[in-house]
């Protein structure tokens, strides 16, 4: 009775909630009584339910599809390297379950329509090749860039994002998160651009431009003095009660900023900014690069990639890891776009400056003088070193001429 099943993919089995109507309590598969009080053989009893029991009697259903969509959604079992997970039930053709909000469409829509007018395909809800990733839209792009564009205006968790973005990569595509809350988890996690919170109905007019407010980095070096090159020293604790401080230490740095705190933009006076119809054309040709330093994710124009790649060297290859479905977060929602979940997110905290350092030369020792002592050893000070140097001047003059005298005298 399993066989005529479309079956979740990898990306979405690791994120399902499940809840045990007999019990009414939602399941954790990752313990032996399955979190149920003497439920020590409750897993054994279901499995013996395949083949035996239709999916739809046997108790178990999405809890989130249940209090959100309003509906009795049925889940199965679905066994991944050993661990237990549940899939949502739908027969062959069936749309995946989604519960996305009308400005997460939007976005989706208003992107899809501008790559088009762009030149460049773009599919809404394509799924990657290997079926382990469901992109919101897929454009493809020149020279065979594929460009996942991602909105993502739910809280989720850091872990749970990387292992998304590690399916995506893994399939060679670049994903471009958008994210409108500046303390989401995922930023610096993926790599990502923020756009402002706008509703719906704006969003899909086209003529309205979306600004690029973060993300969207260059590459900056030079002295941290006062009349350097840079703005403030990238290493200096970022004072969000005093976010205007400025401060520098005298050394020399190489640092990606975002765009619009570079010093450059301040010069140039430009505040019309990128924005996302740009941003994603110009990613799609190419001239966009996304960048990982440390760990830390952002894109950088193409010619500033070249500027990073010569001073850092290419960036490290992710290390090779088999898909252990274990390594997900299956306390995330099973959907996107959720009310926030005390349980199921991350604690946030405040970001300030997101400046990445990528080299820092301290500055120059200055050069030491040699200060002038007494006899005893005491240090002098600089007047009463040049009073005695008058002194010993004058002792020296008189020596001389006491010297000349007592010579004419001799004669």
């Amino acid at each position: 009775m399993d066989d005529d099943l479309e079956r979740d993919s990898d990306e979405e089995l690791y994120r399902n909630p499940v809840y045990y109507e007999p019990a009414g309590r939602n399941l954790d598969l990752t313990r032996a009584d399955l979190g149920v009080p003497h439920g020590e053989g409750l897993l054994d009893e279901l499995l013996r339910m395949r083949k035996r029991v239709p999916v739809d009697r046997r108790g178990l259903i999405c809890p989130d599809c249940r209090d959100i969509r309003r509906r009795r959604v049925p889940m199965y079992l679905v066994e991944r390297d050993g661990v237990w997970l549940a899939s949502h039930y739908r027969k062959p053709g069936e749309k995946h379950i989604s519960h996305e909000s009308d400005e997460h469409l939007a976005r989706k829509e208003r992107v899809a329509k501008d790559s088009e007018d762009h030149g460049y395909r773009a599919n809404i809800e394509s799924t990657a090749a290997d079926g382990r990733a469901r992109l919101d839209v897929r454009i493809s792009g020149a020279n065979g860039i594929v460009l996942g564009y991602e909105p993502q205006l739910s809280a989720q968790t850091a872990r749970g994002m990387r292992a998304r973005e590690g399916f995506r990569r893994r399939d060679g595509i670049q994903s471009v998160w958008d994210f409108a809350d500046p303390d989401h988890t995922g930023i610096g996690t993926v790599p990502y651009v923020r756009t402002p919170n706008l509703p719906a109905s704006v969003i899909r007019v086209q003529k309205n431009p979306i600004a690029i407010r973060d993300g969207n980095y260059v590459l900056e070096e030079g002295h941290c003095t006062q009349s350097g090159a840079l703005d403030r020293c990238p290493e200096k604790p970022y004072d969000p009660e005093n976010p205007t401080a400025t401060g520098y230490c005298g050394g020399w740095h190489r640092i990606l900023v975002p765009a619009h705190q570079s010093s450059s933009y301040a010069e140039q006076g430009d505040r019309t900014g990128l924005t996302l119809t740009q941003f994603i054309v110009e990613a799609a040709a190419g001239e966009r690069v996304p960048f990982q330093h440390n760990g830390y994710h952002g894109w950088l124009p193409a010619q500033q990639w070249q500027k990073y790649v010569e001073a850092n060297g290419p960036t490290a290859g992710d290390r090779e890891r088999a898909p252990l479905l274990r390594q997900g977060d299956r306390r995330d929602r099973c959907t996107e776009d959720r009310p926030a979940s005390d349980v199921r997110s991350e604690p946030q905290e405040r970001r300030g400056s997101r400046m990445v350092v990528l080299e820092t030369r301290a500055a120059p020792e200055a050069e030491t003088v040699e200060v002038s002592r007494d006899a005893a050893g005491q240090r002098l000070t600089p007047n009463v070193s040049f009073q005695l140097g008058e002194a010993f001047a004058s002792l020296g003059s008189a020596a001389r001429t006491l010297e000349a005298a007592a010579s004419e005298a001799a004669v």
